[in-house]
């Protein structure tokens, strides 16, 4: 009897170790995913920035009005 609560103290003892290696293992890509989300947004935020630059300066780009002629 004793054995058996010692072999089933063990079972579980090396359970908890597993599953505190997989949550280390979870913890590390989560930080991961999070450090490229950040590096993501980053990007697109200056991706956003340049497309509203260069939305500027096309607004503010000179156009002339050109007829067509009838020959054309």
């Amino acid at each position: 009897m004793l054995d058996s609560l010692e072999n089933e103290l063990d079972i579980s003892a090396q359970k908890i170790k597993n599953l505190e290696k997989e949550v280390a293992d979870m913890q590390n890509v989560i930080y991961s995913l999070s450090e490229s989300l950040k590096e993501t947004q980053r990007y697109l935020v200056k991706l956003a920035h340049n497309q509203s630059e260069v939305t500027k300066r096309i607004s503010q780009w000179p156009y002339i009005v050109v007829e067509r002629s009838e020959g054309e």
